[in-house]
Parts: structure tokens; sequence; C-alpha cells
């Protein structure tokens, strides 16, 4: 059995054709889940530590404490024999009185830090003790590791985000798709390419107990261009993980199809006619747009020309949460600048998280602090970002809107209007006009109609920019969730069908 998969950067979803109709896989009732995975941590059984296997250890860190006690020892020596020589020749030319001199002298040395020698038996005690702090990490790090490959103990979606608050141990991870275009080290691709897997694993074990049948073939959707930090090689290196992880998650065969390729054949099988469109997919992190020739006797849609960029919804996510939430936390009141905030609005990329979690907060005043530091938290800035996206669907159609924020601080609220959500798109719906403009300039002379598609479609100012842009063309609105999966399950029926057909019959079609 082949199935499509929209394995999107805010949410997955999963779809086959079963008898002449799409079916959507269900996920706890619902036909997609956020693209959040929660894996727990296992305890640490500290009773395994065994203090003589490291007794060389032990004795190499207290021979080496002890060599640095004589070279601090050394230094602080040094600069006491400056200060008493500064502050004498101070007295000795007539600078200062001797009793001047003096009481300098002891408060400068006073500021000095005189190294302290413990005895064997506590420089021993702090060397386990450090030994012990490292075993224990070294013991979390394997867990993540093996429990990233047991499908059993991940959770998904918004069951991920509220699993992680009852936990309160493990990695919680949003949009690992935004990370697969970019330069990874090889422990970063081993953990995110068994991410992957576990959500791929989760939609197939799925599918394969709906369907009734044991599902290992997928056609799987994917931007024209991922976000990257490598350009085209980093598309190239997001395919050869995706199928990587396809694989460990137990599929024997997968092929990618472009998403608005996907979005244009589902169209394709409700159109009696056939006619030009320009199909328009804006999704969580990418915006994808495909001409071609959609309707009519034709099996699928003839798809002329892509065009894709890297950027999507969540980028409006972030420039909302700078305008509107950000400022609860001390943006612009206090002087941590600007790029902290942005780490910690980029809830996708995993080492701007990372940084924003190390960010020291000395000087930055209340109540800013206890914010930001129950912000550093683990899987808190997930949570947060969920309500600046809230905010964003709510402000779409409302002037005003608010959320509780009363995980971070009792009663806290973010409150934004119009403005706030104006200000917060401003720099994709920039990119985004700049898209169009390509397309139309490259499309001069024709007059296709326009079909839009993906999460984002929904929100009118993007409706509004096509209109600029494709001012005479009719402007369709396709299923913003499912027109996607819709479209790779029928893709999927179809390569199923190709595949089935005997040979003579394909040799006849060639």
């Amino acid at each position: 059995m082949r199935i499509g998969i929209d394995f999107g950067t805010s949410y997955t979803a999963a779809a086959a054709v079963v008898e002449g109709a799409i079916e959507h896989i269900s996920f706890h009732g619902d036909s997609q889940f956020r693209t959040v995975v929660f894996i727990p941590e296992t305890p640490v059984d500290m009773s395994q530590f065994d203090e003589s296997v490291y007794e060389l250890e032990v004795a190499n860190i207290v021979r080496s404490e002890k060599s640095s006690y004589r070279a601090r020892l050394k230094e602080y020596e040094q600069r006491a024999s400056q200060i008493r020589v500064t502050y004498r020749k101070q007295a000795r030319d007539g600078d200062i009185s001797d009793e001047a001199a003096r009481r300098q002298t002891e408060v400068a040395l006073s500021a000095l830090n005189q190294p302290v020698l413990q005895s064997d038996e506590a420089l021993k005690t702090a060397a386990v003790a450090a030994i012990r702090r490292q075993w224990v990490q070294d013991q979390i790090t394997a867990g993540r590791e093996r429990s990233i490959t047991v499908d059993e103990s991940a959770v998904f979606g918004e069951a991920a985000i509220e699993e992680f608050f009852a936990y309160e141990a493990g990695r919680l991870i949003q949009s690992p798709k935004s990370l697969l275009g970019y330069k990874l080290g090889e422990p970063q691709r081993i953990a995110i390419v068994r991410i992957v897997a576990n959500v791929l694993r989760h939609v197939r074990q799925a599918a394969s107990s709906q369907l009734g049948v044991e599902v290992t073939e997928a056609t799987i959707g994917r931007p024209v261009t991922f976000r990257s930090s490598m350009g085209d090689a980093g598309s190239k290196q997001a395919i050869a993980l995706l199928r990587e992880a396809a694989t460990q998650a137990g599929f024997d065969a997968v092929e990618f199809l472009a998403e608005p390729a996907a979005a244009a054949i589902n169209y394709h099988a409700q159109s009696a006619a056939a006619h030009e469109v320009v199909v328009v997919d804006v999704g969580g992190g990418t915006t994808d747009i495909a001409l071609g020739v959609i309707g009519g006797v034709a099996n699928e849609p003839q798809i002329e020309a892509t065009w894709g960029m890297g950027k999507g919804g969540t980028d409006v996510d972030l420039g909302l949460s700078l305008m509107a939430v950000m400022p609860k936390f001390g943006k612009d009141n206090c002087r941590l600048l600007a790029p902290v905030y942005v780490n910690a609005a980029m809830v996708s990329d995993l080492n701007r998280q990372l940084d924003f979690r190390k960010t020291r907060l000395d000087g930055v005043p209340e109540p800013f602090t206890s914010r930001l530091r129950t912000l550093q938290r683990n899987g808190v800035a997930i949570r947060l970002n969920q309500d600046v996206e809230r905010l964003k669907i709510a402000l779409s159609t409302e002037t005003k809107a608010a959320v509780t924020l009363d995980y971070i601080e009792p009663d806290l609220r973010a409150t934004a209007d119009r403005s706030h959500l104006e200000q917060g798109y401003e720099a994709f719906q920039r990119s985004f006009s700049d898209l169009l403009r390509q397309v139309s300039q490259e499309t001069a002379g024709r007059t296709p109609a326009v079909f839009l598609t993906g999460g984002m479609s929904r929100a009118p100012y993007i409706a509004e920019a096509v209109r600029e842009h494709f001012p005479d063309s009719k402007l369709v609105h396709g299923d913003a969730s499912l027109g996607v999966v819709g479209g790779l399950a029928l893709h999927a029926a179809m390569q199923r069908s190709l595949v089935n057909r005997p040979s003579s019959e394909l040799a006849s079609t060639q």
C-alpha cells in the first residue's frame, strides 16, 4: 500500500486512495497533527556509577589541581609584589604619605583572591563529584539517543507539549523539517534523522492500523526550496535525510513530489476543463508556486515551472512575537539586545534555542529576569510560540486579541492589535511580494487562474498580495490544511496503479 504524506513544518498529515476516494489517516480523531515530538527522558540509575573505575582519572585530576594551584599562587604573588612596589614608590616619591601607602596597599591586596590549596581528601572528593556529574550527563545523552529510536516512548502533536509539561524532563522538538537543510555536525544529523524517523513511523503505523494493511511505500511532499543555509545543496541534503529517515521508519520505497504540484493534482481531479493555473502554496516554513495546465482529460496536471522560497507562516509568527509578546520579557526595556529575543522566538532552530537558554541575565531587572528564566526552560518557548500562532490566527479576522501566559507568571497576558500583526508580517510580505512579482513577470501576457492553498492561505493579506500581482486572474481557494496531502494520495495511487499494471499494457503506453 502506498500513501501520501504531507510532512509539514507546522502540521503533518497522511492520506490514501481507497476504492477511488481519498481517505485521510486519523491521528487521535484528527486528520493532521502538529509536527512536535516529545521524547521522555529515562531516569539515571545512580547505583550503576562505580567510583573504583575512575581511580586513575581522579588521581590525574588531583595532580592537575595541585599544579594549577601552584601556577595561581605564583601569579598571585607576582601581582601582590607589584602592588607593594607601586605604593612604596609613590610614598618614596612623595606622592602619598607612608600611612596612605600602607592603607592603599592593604585595600589592593584584599581585592586579590589568594589561592588556597585544599587537602588531598577534599581534592579527591571534588574530583569524584565532577566525574559523577559528567557520568550522569553521559547517561542522559545515551538515554536520549536510545529513546529516539524507540517509537513507543515518543508523543506527538498537541499531546507532546502537554506531556512535556506534565513530565518536566525530556526533549521537546518542534518543526524538525526546518532543520534538514542546514549544515549539521554528525551527532546533530544522526539525532535529527532519528527524530524525523519517529514522526514518519508514527504516520506509517497509524496508516497501517486504519487501512488494515502493512504500509511500506509513500509519496512524500517536499517544498520547491527547503529552508537552508546552503542554497541548493541544502535542499539536496534535506531530501537525502528524509529518505534515510523513511527507511528507518520502515518504508521500503519512497518518492518525493513538490508540494505545489501535489496541490495541483488535487485541483486537477476537480476540474473538468483544462486551463492554465498558478498554484500558490503558503505553508508554515516555505512558500511554493507552480505553473501548469490543470483539468481536462489528462491523467495528471502538466507542470511547466516552479518557484519557491524558504519562508512561511513561522516567519510571521516571529515578527508578531517580537512586536507584541517579547516586550513582556523586556524587549526594548532592558539591556538585552534584539537577537536574544529572536533566538527565543525561533523555536524550530535548535542552535538558536540553545544560545537563548545560555543567555546570561545579569543586570536584567524584574519582572523580566523571572519571566526569561522560565522561558529558558526547555519546551516553554514552544508553548509560547503556540500562543503567538493563536494571536496571528485571531488577528486575521479580529482587530484585537489576547492570550494568557499564566505558565510564565500568574495573571500575565499578551495583547495585540491589527497594527502588531501588520508590523509582524511586513518582512515576510515583502519577500512574498517579490516572489509573486517574479512569477507574474515570467507569465506576462497570460491570465492563469490562481489556486491558493496551504495553512497561511487563509490570511487575508496573502490573498491581497496575490490580487495585486494577478489582478485579472480568477482566484480559487483550495483546502488550506489538506489540499496538498490529498494530491499526494492521488499521486501515490497513480504510481501504485502503474506498478500493478501488466508489463504488456505498460509497453503499449510508452
